[in-house]
């Protein structure tokens, strides 16, 4: 390999291809371009295609540029990031194609370092925590109240959008979300997610007199069937590992092993947080004729080959469910009504965090807590 000329870093960036074969490819790129700019740090992946190939993506931390605030937007200087299964899957290759740098976290809590591109809304030194999607607030579907499904969106962490495991992120102001200072950040981390959990149960419908089940062995798993609960204490989690089931007898949920699950076709409504084959084909025999199915899980997985017949000749009723707003997931954090700090499988510094997604995919890791700063 010949010399790298002075004045230029170097970063080496791995990319699997899907049929089993390595690429490494040399990143060059002349530091004076950033001459005067703070450096800062981010977990990152380096995102690309060969020969038609998706690639695999290895996260890794390294400097960066400073953000910079456009009309609108607030600098947050983040404080925690959750790494969840939504981040395993955006390593995997889930989400929009973006050439260069994805920067990745969902879910993050931060402080308000500069609003001055935003009328000064949410002030300086204001504790937040970020709604991850991001809408241009003048389309016919967000102003159709759609804002969620902008026909621009911006997904945190999983699009263009810069996530929250940075030192400096910059957000539209409109997405801060002030932290109640009763709550603190271990808590309140877990918004983004939340919220993502009191959405597929608002999809479904559940009742107090539903037969609903909630099928999974991830984080969201276990939050939607926490919601779930509140709506009807005989809601049940079914999940694949013992691990998941002990959560749910920590929480006090009616729990239930996939296997021991018969073919009654009694649910009403199950809602799947996985989205794989075999997830979908479990709810679709679990459900009742014309019941509902509410597909939760983001996954890398696609295309999913799924038989359809079952859902066609039992009149099942299937809803997508992403996204939900944040602000009711604080309030329900602040009010103490769902607790989920015990589902914090570690907490590690951010120099730990571009090797702690591998742990996600293990049984019982339902999250890593990464503080960034304090």
């Amino acid at each position: 390999m010949s010399a790298i000329p002075p004045g230029f870093m170097r970063v080496l960036a791995r990319r699997d291809r899907a049929d089993g074969d390595e690429a490494n490819r040399l990143i060059e790129r002349s530091s004076e371009q950033r001459a005067g700019l703070l450096s800062e740090r981010e977990l990152g992946t380096r995102d690309g295609t060969r020969d038609g190939t998706r690639a695999e993506i290895r996260a890794e931390l390294r400097n960066c540029a400073r953000a910079v605030a456009r009309v609108g937007q607030v600098l947050v200087r983040p404080t925690h990031a959750l790494l969840t299964p939504l981040e395993r899957e955006v390593a995997r290759g889930l989400g929009a194609e973006v050439n260069g740098t994805r920067i990745l976290g969902h879910a993050f809590t931060g402080v308000v370092e500069d609003a001055a591109h935003a009328a000064g809304i949410p002030p300086r030194g204001t504790r937040v925590v970020v709604q991850p999607v991001f809408s241009c607030g003048i389309c016919a579907r967000c102003q159709g109240g759609l804002a969620m499904h902008c026909a621009s969106r911006s997904i945190a962490g999983l699009d263009a959008a810069a996530g929250g495991l940075a030192e400096i992120v910059a957000v539209p102001a409109a997405n801060c979300v002030p932290i109640p200072k009763d709550l603190d950040d271990e808590r309140a981390v877990f918004a983004a997610p939340l919220a993502r959990a009191i959405e597929a149960v608002r999809r479904g419908g559940v009742e107090k007199r539903t037969f609903a089940s909630v099928l999974g062995d991830d984080l969201s798993a276990v939050l939607a069937a926490l919601v779930a609960v509140e709506e009807n204490p005989l809601a049940r989690l079914v999940a694949m590992h013992e691990a998941t089931l002990r959560a749910a007898e920590q929480f006090g949920v009616r729990h239930r092993a996939l296997h021991e699950i018969g073919r009654r076709g009694d649910q009403e409504l199950v809602i799947d947080t996985t989205g794989s084959a075999e997830t979908l084909a479990a709810a679709a025999r679990m459900v009742q004729p014309r019941g509902h199915v509410v597909v939760a899980g983001i996954s890398a997985r696609a295309p999913v080959a799924f038989d359809l017949s079952h859902i066609a000749l039992d009149e099942i009723e299937v809803h997508g469910s992403g996204f939900g707003p944040i602000a009711a997931a604080v309030d329900r954090l602040a009010r103490r009504t769902i607790d989920p700090s015990p589902l914090i499988s570690r907490r590690i510094g951010f120099a730990e965090a571009a090797k702690a997604l591998a742990s996600l995919g293990e049984p019982g890791v339902f999250s890593v807590l990464v503080q960034i700063s304090r």
